[in-house]
């Protein structure tokens, strides 16, 4: 396209538009379209059509939820599972978006109730249907909550992410000024209340970057829809992703210029003032640095992501603050060599120096290492990763658009690829291109959405009646990117849960097996796919198996190393059992040959039982350490 996108005709530009793309004046009515060759039908023209059919999805949504319980699930996770209404009322709900999008004037009112409607129909699924909070680290991180509000300081040389406390410290303060026996009530939705300040966090900084216009309205959505990575739960990860968004955003709206967008080259030498007042880039300054603070005590890499873009932007001669990222990764650093030193103490040549630069381990740790499972988890798998590269391809567009358009610089291309040098730094335990991908999600939805856009404004320019095919092949372009997405999203976000969501009866074996056992003594499950470390964190030693007993599978093997090395209780879920199922393909009846084999060493006895949870106790001391535990809690 050679003219310039129209702008959504609203006050508070951020930049003086262009004559030739100078929208009406805000109060003067809008005139309605005469309903000649070139306009749309009258249905879809409608404006409460869009309305009706958003309605019409979450009546949809609401009948078709119905409780999910974990050893219903197989490989492929939860998409498995839902019915058919629930499934029909996500590309309901994106045609109203599209719809909207299409008019002369979209109504902000109006988008803003549909990406509300879609942060809940997407990240509300799992808790509306399933029984508790799901993912054993947002218990774990429950109980570190729990263990700073008891004890008033963190438990030293324990886990590493208690040397970036801020996220617990703050839980911790926030129950207890609440009267809260633990965070536990938190956890079940967290997902919705992060993602949701995440999407608006992504829609903050759009518009700032972007001006007022339809992409601005896309970006969120495209964030919304590709955002399978699950790092909203109840974590430090999740709040410093919404700390992230909301300091990128204060910087390109008051720090920046000139935007990311426009076809202008600046130098790093003669950098422009900002358009905001002195006050307000001094309020802004002040906001990021504090929000720098923030992330240096709460997360090991979101600090210094955040460093190195404002460090982009400042190379590139857009950043106004040239001392800004300076000070972010000073106070980062400052902290990791100070406050964080339990962590490396003794191990930083082989934690933190030796993977510098070794990209084949971060491959393989985490791409190739994860190809294992059943059929349906390795289609889940193949879907992660199809929305990572998709996600991708759509911001290539984007950017190969803009650059036909005259712009100049480099600098957004570098910022949406920045994130993934994270991957030539450190493995980060196999989840590396999941982090990526999720720090680089909001940047690149920005000319991801530039893409969207230009098919919308092709469409608006197009007459109906002559050509009825071509205009419905491009109104059809973003509806399938974006309902494809949320597809892939869904089943991407619900793969694990047959091992990671649970039942009130895991709940209450866990909790029966950790108040019973004595200081030191260890309460043990077969694999990470129970919450065990939710309570006495500290007291109670708390393993998995696998880590000590490498062939789960095998059963006569399992038994012999659990009468050598085992717990003094041993928590047996159906997850546990399930995730056994999906990875190292146990029969269905594995669970009860190994309680049964279990109980008839004398060494192992039931104690607890609520229908596929159990526990067994031990007649003899448990060892206290065993080599090659894992740890568990870590």
């Amino acid at each position: 396209m050679n003219s310039p996108t129209r702008y959504i005709p609203v006050l508070g530009r951020l930049t003086p538009t262009p004559p030739s793309a100078e929208p009406k004046p805000p109060d003067t009515p809008e005139q309605p379209r005469r309903q000649g060759r070139g306009a749309r039908p009258a249905l879809l023209a409608d404006p409460f059509f869009g309305p009706g059919l958003a309605a019409v999805s979450v009546i949809l949504w609401i009948i078709g939820l119905h409780p999910v319980a974990p050893e219903q699930l197989g490989g492929a996770g939860l998409v498995a599972e839902l019915s058919i209404p629930l499934l029909l009322s996500y590309p309901l709900l994106v045609a109203a978006v599209v719809l909207e999008l299409l008019r002369y004037q979209p109504r902000n009112w109006v988008l803003s109730c549909y990406t509300t409607l879609g942060v809940l129909g997407v990240y509300a699924l799992q808790p509306a249907v399933e029984q508790v909070a799901r993912l054993p680290v947002a218990w774990l991180h429950a109980g570190f909550a729990d263990y700073i509000a008891t004890h008033g300081d963190i438990l030293h040389n324990y886990d590493a992410r208690f040397s970036w406390a801020g996220f617990f410290s703050l839980v911790a303060m926030i129950t207890k000024a609440a009267g809260l026996p633990n965070a536990i009530g938190l956890l079940n939705w967290a997902p919705v209340v992060l993602s949701g300040l995440s999407v608006l966090g992504v829609r903050a900084m759009a518009v700032s970057a972007l001006g007022n216009r339809r992409a601005s309205w896309l970006a969120p959505w495209i964030f919304l829809a590709a955002n399978w990575t699950e790092q909203d739960y109840f974590s430090p990860q999740g709040t410093a992703m919404v700390l992230l968004l909301a300091a990128l955003t204060l910087t390109f709206r008051h720090l920046v210029r000139p935007r990311l967008t426009e076809p202008v080259k600046a130098r790093l030498r003669a950098r422009l003032a900002p358009r905001s007042s002195p006050k307000a880039r001094l309020v802004a300054q002040g906001a990021v640095v504090l929000i720098g603070l923030a992330l240096a005590v709460t997360h090991q890499l979101t600090p210094f992501l955040l460093g190195a873009l404002l460090l982009l932007l400042l190379l590139f001669g857009r950043l106004w603050s040239a001392w800004l990222p300076f000070l972010v990764l000073g106070a980062a650093v400052v902290w990791f060599s100070l406050g964080a030193s339990e962590f490396w103490s003794g191990q930083l040549i082989q934690m933190i120096l030796s993977p510098l630069g070794d990209l084949s381990s971060s491959v393989d740790q985490g791409i190739v290492s994860r190809f294992a499972g059943d059929i349906g988890h390795l289609v889940v798998l193949v879907t992660r990763i199809g929305i990572c590269a998709f996600v991708v391809l759509l911001a290539a567009a984007g950017i190969v658009l803009m650059r036909r358009d005259s712009l100049r610089s480099w600098l957004l291309p570098a910022l949406c690829v920045s994130p993934f040098a994270i991957a030539v730094a450190q493995p980060y335990g196999g989840e590396v291109f999941m982090r990526c991908f999720l720090f680089a999600l909001p940047l690149l939805a920005l000319p991801a959405s530039i893409a969207l856009e230009r098919v919308i404004t092709l469409v608006r320019r197009l007459r109906w009646r002559s050509r009825p095919s071509r205009t419905i092949a491009l109104v059809a372009v973003p509806w399938v990117v974006i309902t494809g997405l949320i597809a892939g999203t869904v089943t991407a976000r619900g793969g694990n849960d047959a091992y990671t969501s649970f039942t009130t009866s895991d709940i209450a074996a866990a909790t029966w097996a950790v108040e019973r056992a004595h200081p030191g003594q260890r309460v043990d499950s077969l694999v990470n796919s129970v919450p065990l470390s939710f309570l006495r964190v500290g007291e109670v030693s708390q393993y998995e198996v696998d880590g000590y007993c490498p062939n789960l599978g095998n059963l006569p093997t399992l038994v012999d190393c659990i009468r050598t090395d085992g717990p003094d209780y041993l928590v047996l879920t159906g997850p546990q059992f399930a995730y056994l199922k999906i990875f190292d393909q146990v029969p269905a009846h594995f669970g009860e040959e190994l309680t049964a084999q279990l109980e008839g060493t004398g060494l192992y006895r039931m104690v607890f039982r609520d229908g596929t949870s159990m526990v067994l106790a031990r007649a003899t001391p448990a060892q206290e350490v065993v080599t090659g535990s894992g740890g568990g809690t870590g």
